[in-house]
Formats: structure tokens, sequence, C-alpha cells
């Protein structure tokens, strides 16, 4: 699921052509606990979305930014 999750983020930032940043925590527990610290939610699970220092959202919140056509203002873009 998670795969399939990042998937259609990767998916839907190409195709508005968005410059992102995957950062692969499966490997460093370091950068798992800092997205947790950045989510604050020391149980979130990826995909997080992150702009530099700044907290997005989930994945749940991003395909909701997508359908109601605020996706510049949820990656604070806008």
């Amino acid at each position: 699921q998670i795969k399939s999750q990042q998937s259609e983020v990767t998916r839907i930032l190409d195709g508005k052509n968005i410059k992102y940043e995957l950062v692969d925590i499966s490997q460093d527990n370091a950068l798992r606990e800092e997205m947790r610290a950045k989510a604050g939610n020391p149980k979130a699970i990826p995909p997080q979305i992150v702009n530099g220092d700044q907290y997005c959202g989930d994945y749940e919140l991003f395909v909701e930014a997508v359908e109601q056509n605020t996706l510049q203002e949820f990656l604070k873009l806008a």
C-alpha cells in the first residue's frame, strides 16, 4: 500500500511538473524519526509530504488537495 501511494504521489507531481525529492527512510532510522518529528506523529508512515522544513501532510491530505484543486496551497507553493 505504501508503494502504491508513493507511486500515485510521484505520478501526480510529475504530471504537474512539480519538482520533488524522494527520501527513502527504510534504510535509516534517523530519517524515519526526522519524518515522524516533522509530521508531529510518532507513528507516521510514508508517504509524508514536506516542503523544506514545512510539513504539508500525509497521503490522504495530498489526495484531498488534488481533488479540491488546492495542491499548490497544500504544497506551500502558492
